[in-house]
């Protein structure tokens, strides 16, 4: 069997002209996908513990209704401009805001099941 061709594809591909841009590819998309891995993790993290913290402190507040989503939104901000160093982007409000409304109204669910 004549393997020059499959010989000849390795060389171009160990080439240095050609590795060298294909492991810039390689690691650009994995730091890519890292850092949209943990902007989504922080994202989930930071709505699960603010939604917790209002829930524990809303009525000492003086708050109710969209007065909470309000101070949900003041405090995500905050707290993802600490850890990301950046105020968040329009899309990953809008997807901590729907987050937080999944929370309450799963936390709802379950409470009324217990009362039952």
């Amino acid at each position: 069997m004549n393997w020059a061709w499959l010989k000849f594809i390795v060389n171009v591909l160990t080439n240095e002209a050609v590795m060298e841009p294909l492991i810039a590819v390689i690691l650009g998309y994995g730091v890519t996908a890292y850092a949209k891995n943990r902007r989504f993790r922080i994202i989930m993290d930071l709505t699960a513990d603010i939604v917790d913290y209002i829930e524990e402190n809303y009525k000492d507040w003086g708050i109710k209704g969209s007065q909470k989503m309000d101070k949900f939104l003041e405090l995500f901000v905050k707290e993802y401009k600490k850890q990301m160093g950046r105020k968040p982007k329009d899309v990953e409000l809008e997807t901590a805001r729907i987050r937080a409304e999944a929370l309450v109204q799963r936390a709802r669910r379950a409470g009324n099941g217990k009362k039952r």
